[in-house]
């Protein structure tokens, strides 16, 4: 099965503990006070339901990115 790495940015911090929540994306501070939360994503579905979480806790989506991993 195919996937893809993401890059996904909010505002605010958010804990690193939250990984697992986030379907095992890293969580790390921004520099401008956001949180960046990366990794590989299994498919459109598993992106969709970090997004959804990403709302259920009212977060300001600020990026969503599909790139290369670093």
């Amino acid at each position: 099965m195919p996937t893809e790495w993401y890059e996904i940015r909010v505002e605010g911090h958010l804990p690193s503990d939250w990984s697992n929540w986030f379907d095992g994306l890293e969580i790390e501070p921004g520099p401008r006070g956001d949180s960046v939360l990366h990794g590989y994503l299994a498919d459109q579905a598993a992106l969709h339901g970090v997004l959804a979480k990403i709302r259920d806790l009212n977060l300001k989506l600020v990026s969503v990115n599909r790139r290369s991993p670093e």
